[in-house]
């Protein structure tokens, strides 16, 4: 499964590249910010896409916006990490399901597997 995860703090996105590739035994690309994400997403095909909420330039609830939009991708399913307690805002815009910081790295797999699976 291949996973792009959109976090401006390098050393969280690196963790859960770490884990999402080495445990998950996915193929996972990061990007920076929204701007960056959304680059990414006009070349390569995402199963998952693992977001922040605060980011620079793009965040998260704009590249839901994009993605959901622009992009007409309804169907791509995205997971919000976020330390913000207003999930409901979230899910609102559109995210499937919004995972707290912090979180545990089963708790992250088992969010982007679940997500994964056909409905």
């Amino acid at each position: 499964m291949r996973v792009l995860v959109v976090d401006d703090d390098p050393d969280l996105s690196m963790l859960m590249q770490l884990v999402l590739s080495r445990q998950g035994g996915h193929e996972v690309d990061t990007a920076g910010d929204g701007i960056e994400a959304l680059a990414l997403l006009g070349a390569t095909q995402y199963d998952v896409v693992v977001l922040d909420w605060n980011m620079p330039r793009l965040d998260g609830l704009g590249l839901c916006a994009a993605i959901r939009g622009e992009m007409r991708r309804p169907d791509l399913p995205l997971l919000m990490v976020t330390a913000l307690p207003d999930h409901a805002t979230a899910r609102a815009a559109g995210i499937d399901q919004v995972l707290g910081k912090p979180f545990s790295t089963s708790a992250l797999l088992g969010a982007v597997d679940g997500l994964a699976q056909p409905a």
